[in-house]
């Protein structure tokens, strides 16, 4: 993929960005009701981990942010609402499709990345005003893309 700044790959983009499905269209709901009630979401990156509640009985987990930082600037930009996740589980399992993360940060123990529970959540699910849980190393995120393509079967299934 060649280099482009964010407003080339908005052009392009720009019309699929606006086209909700029930998904999405739930999304812009929850974040006009979530934490900011529709105010503007504070800038965050791929590879950072947030707490987010997803419902109001659900307890509040951490959720590594897996999109990539185009899709992060249109939710800061308020174009787009939801965000690609992977949450984080205190449950030390392993496998092939769990990346240990040792406590540090705002984290509270050991934790596994679970890459076979990828989802999507709007930004107004994500409680930014917890602080920045932690942020990956290079290394940690290489862990993690290995483990989702596995997951997805893409070049080594299983």
């Amino acid at each position: 993929m060649k280099h482009e700044n964010f407003v080339e790959w908005l052009k392009r983009n720009e019309l699929s960005l606006k086209c909700k499905p029930r998904t999405q269209r739930a999304s812009y709901t929850e974040f006009f009701e979530g934490e900011f009630k529709g105010e503007k979401v504070p800038e965050f990156k791929r590879g950072e981990i947030y707490f987010a509640k997803l419902t109001n009985s659900a307890k509040t987990r951490p959720f590594l942010i897996y999109q990539n930082d185009y899709l992060n600037k249109a939710c800061t930009e308020d174009i787009y609402h939801t965000v690609v996740v992977l949450p984080l589980s205190g449950q030390i399992l392993g496998g092939d499709y769990r990346i240990f993360i040792k406590k540090r940060d705002l984290m509270s123990k050991d934790s596994e990345i679970v890459a076979t529970a990828i989802g999507i959540i709007s930004t107004g699910k994500i409680i930014f005003s917890k602080g920045l849980v932690t942020k990956l190393t290079e290394n940690e995120m290489k862990k993690v893309d290995e483990a989702v393509m596995k997951v997805l079967g893409v070049n080594i299934a299983i």
